[in-house]
């Protein structure tokens, strides 16, 4: 600090009066102050009057000064120790710049190398996306088109029946035609000679038909055409669905595993809370701290999917759970846990129960949550089924067995009282 002290007033006492820069060819006065003989002649010739100093405002008789050459190497030296010193500093100031431009180009080229890195992901996950796609579709194709030819060949089967039953009717519709043909010649020929003919011979003629001919009942066209109309591509979707996999899973509630304060439908496919507990049976299955309960239908491998629908519920928790969870501790929904699930709380927030939680901002609140559990892929996956949008997948999902997963949350009087449904596909 006095260094830099000392080297300002040094700068100070080398610093012309009139320009304030350093002195550029100083010059000293009678009076002994000193000037740049540029600053001191300018200042002379600006002044009308007769010649003084600018700082004692003493006057001379004429415009007279000396070289101060001293001063001037002194001038010289400080100049150059400044530029020195300037130099440092630009120096470092370069330096410090090259610096952190270096670390900028780190950091782009580690975002480059990520971004490189997801291109490559994306590019290889779309392949595989797309190969599966192809596959299902392919499957689904199959699948159409197994059926396509089963109900064609049904078709004309059915056509051949009835084709070979007409023409079987029309073959003896022929033959009793010509057995009458005959008959009618006969008795032709007798009324042309009844006059001929006793009427002995004439009773003797059997005015009856002589040929009975067994058909079926009249071949109906248009049931023909009904039986094979109507809404064909619902009705073989109905048939499609039975080789779908995975269709939606018509689950249950396990009731031994639900707490005491829940309440379920007849059929086990609705259950909401009520503010007192049930007298039930004791059960080590049973959750006691939360309003939770179990699906009655468990899985340890395959794909398997499910949906529940929550409608204008305040709150829910729902998703997957391993069979083995402590169900009398009360413990936090998250994976470390052995629960993947999703949860909605003060009516429109919405989380995965990630560590820690992921807010979610579907882009329109579900009524309808389909769950999709791959136990190969180890993936829980969320949506919204009243358009399948993608609203959650937890990885890295492991277990020996699952258990579909749901908590109603209490009810808080009547703001959360509407039921969770277990939904099944309508056939």
């Amino acid at each position: 600090m006095a260094s830099w002290s000392q080297d300002r007033s040094l700068r100070e006492d080398l610093t012309c009066a009139i320009c304030c820069q350093l002195f550029s060819e100083p010059v000293m006065l009678d009076c002994m102050h000193h000037f740049c003989k540029a600053c001191i002649q300018g200042y002379w010739e600006s002044c009308a009057r007769v010649p003084s100093c600018p700082q004692c405002r003493r006057e001379f008789p004429s415009q007279g000064f000396r070289t101060h050459y001293l001063l001037s190497g002194l001038v010289e030296k400080v100049r150059r120790c400044g530029f020195a010193e300037h130099q440092h500093k630009m120096r470092k100031h370069l330096a410090d710049a090259l610096q952190a431009r270096q670390k900028e180009m780190e950091k782009f080229l580690e975002r480059k190398h990520a971004t490189q890195e997801a291109i490559n992901g994306l590019t290889k996950v779309s392949g595989e996306l797309n190969f599966k796609i192809r596959a299902e579709f392919a499957c689904l194709r199959q699948i159409l088109e197994e059926k396509e030819r089963a109900v064609l060949a049904e078709l004309r089967e059915k056509e051949e029946q009835s084709l070979a039953q007409l023409h079987r009717d029309v073959h003896l519709l022929e033959e009793g035609m010509s057995v009458l043909q005959r008959d009618i010649e006969r008795i032709e020929q007798s009324l042309s000679k009844v006059e001929e003919v006793s009427l002995l011979e004439v009773e003797s003629l059997n005015i009856r038909p002589s040929v009975r001919v067994e058909t079926q009942p009249a071949f109906s066209l248009q049931h023909y055409r009904d039986s094979h109309s109507g809404p064909l591509q619902y009705m073989f979707w109905r048939q499609m669905l039975q080789s779908i996999h995975p269709a939606p899973a018509p689950l249950t509630f396990d009731i031994e595993s639900a707490h005491p304060n829940l309440v379920f439908s007849r059929d086990l496919t609705a259950v909401t809370e009520r503010n007192r507990a049930l007298p039930v049976p004791s059960s080590p299955r049973r959750f006691l701290q939360c309003v939770n309960v179990l699906g009655l239908q468990t899985f340890d491998s395959g794909q398997h999917y499910w949906e529940v629908w929550v409608g204008s519920k305040t709150k829910w928790d729902l998703g997957v759970a391993n069979e083995a969870v402590d169900r009398a501790a009360k413990v936090k929904l998250c994976p470390e846990n052995g629960y993947w699930t999703l949860r909605l709380r003060n009516k429109n927030e919405y989380w995965a129960t990630t560590t820690p939680s992921v807010r979610l901002t579907p882009r329109q609140p579900p009524q309808k949550v389909g769950v999709f559990l791959d136990c190969q892929e180890g993936t829980v996956t969320f949506f919204d089924a009243r358009d399948m949008s993608h609203l959650f997948t937890f990885h890295q999902v492991s277990a020996e067995r699952y258990c579909p997963f749901f908590s109603t949350c209490f009810s808080d009087g009547w703001d959360n009282i509407e039921p969770m449904r277990l939904c099944h596909l309508a056939l």
